[in-house]
């Protein structure tokens, strides 16, 4: 029986599932090409989670992960549903990489060694159905009657299946050059609107600086975005510059399509404490103020940096020495209120070449969220970011790789 051609172009982390499925599947009979540009299909795959090769997330309730997933979550649970993280997780311990969850509910390989990842894929790569093609820039995909044409910096290849992806840094200033989407409109697939997502902002505010490099790990951010008032919670670091960190990210994300400018800054109020708001930072001063005789720079450090602290003290005139049982009714409410939300922030640039990912991409409804191929061109696929799909960051990026090509590789 003649065997069938399928081509993975652009392929990373996503495409070794992809291969690794095809290859596995006890009913194969396809022959498989992988088009890489580098000359190892290693460069990317090593960088996941700073080398030691994040492989997915620990949040495995359906509404947590729903809520990870900015863009796109109706039609991507589709195939979440079918290789859920503790699929994935438990996939690489059968094929002999134990795991562990950190803190952050990420999962690496125990060994924290991208090594491991590497050889695990290279040992299921040593079947004869697959070859790799090693520095091929693809120049152009044309698909000819129920077949397609792929034409690279050295040759063309006819194959009888095309699979797309995509990776990091997709937005036209980054390192990506952005082929895909041509491609994918020249086989009759639209594109929406593409936004940088997972950026740090520049903001106005001068008095930032002062708090340079101090994290907050259960902040809150107060933001409207598209007419909509969000309330966005995470770890979030002041910089030099203005915000960063995992809070900011998500910023981003839920602001992909605004403009973010100096004459049209956006938004925000930042609540250092997440689960406390001006009622109760009132109440737990004056419980503090009945039962302790400490200082209100004390008291403050016990839930905050102590830097944070002598500096909201500073801006309200409180003495940092003073009693908390010496305030003021006025002093306790107005601080109470500025440990709310002391902190308003206008955002006025994303920090250049920054993003991680594009919102937008290929439009879903011309794809089908099943088996994730072309509606418009037959035995055509997409998966991973070329989707308009896109989530924060923790691990939910490998996890929608994982899961979009285990879907593709079980139906190509």
């Amino acid at each position: 029986m003649k065997k069938r051609t399928v081509a993975i172009i652009w392929w990373w982390a996503a495409g070794m599932m992809v291969a690794a499925t095809i290859l596995q599947r006890d009913d194969r009979n396809d022959q498989v090409y992988l088009f890489e540009k580098n000359k190892s299909l290693w460069a990317k795959v090593i960088i996941s989670g700073w080398w030691r090769c994040n492989l997915t997330t620990w949040y495995t309730r359906r509404q947590d992960l729903k809520k990870a997933y900015i863009r796109g979550r109706d039609f991507f649970e589709t195939s979440l549903k079918k290789f859920t993280p503790r699929s994935v997780k438990n996939r690489f311990i059968w094929q002999w990489i134990p795991c562990k969850t950190e803190e952050d509910m990420r999962v690496f390989p125990v060994s924290d060694n991208w090594q491991d990842v590497v050889d695990m894929f290279n040992g299921i790569f040593k079947s004869k159905d697959i070859s790799i093609y090693y520095k091929q820039t693809v120049q152009a995909i044309e698909k000819i009657w129920s077949s397609y044409k792929i034409s690279t910096n050295s040759w063309e290849y006819h194959v009888d299946k095309v699979v797309l992806t995509t990776w990091w840094n997709a937005f036209s200033h980054t390192w990506s050059s952005g082929d895909w989407y041509h491609f994918a409109s020249s086989l009759g697939h639209n594109i929406t609107q593409l936004g940088p997502s997972l950026n740090s902002f520049v903001t106005q505010e001068d008095r930032l600086y002062i708090l340079s490099w101090l994290s907050f790990s259960e902040a809150s951010v107060h933001l409207t975005a598209s007419n909509t008032k969000h309330k966005l919670s995470g770890p979030i670091l002041i910089t030099h510059f203005g915000i960063s960190g995992p809070l900011a990210f998500i910023v981003a994300a839920q602001s992909a399509f605004q403009e973010v400018s100096a004459t049209h800054p956006v938004n925000i109020r930042l609540q250092p404490l997440s689960e406390m708001n001006s009622d109760q930072w009132n109440d737990y001063l004056l419980q503090q103020s009945l039962a302790s005789k400490k200082e209100c720079m004390t008291i403050l450090s016990n839930k905050l940096p102590k830097r944070f602290s002598e500096a909201l003290l500073k801006h309200l005139e409180i003495p940092s020495n003073k009693s908390v049982s010496q305030l003021t009714k006025k002093e306790r409410v107005q601080l109470s209120n500025y440990l709310w939300s002391w902190i308003p922030l206008n955002l006025i640039k994303r920090r250049p070449w920054d993003e991680f990912v594009t919102a937008g991409w290929v439009d879903t409804s011309e794809i089908y969220a099943k088996t994730l191929e072309s509606k418009i061109s037959p035995w055509l696929y997409f998966a991973w970011e070329i989707l308009n799909i896109d989530w924060v960051t923790g691990g939910y990026n490998l996890q929608m790789c994982w899961s979009t090509w285990r879907s593709v590789g079980l139906n190509v």
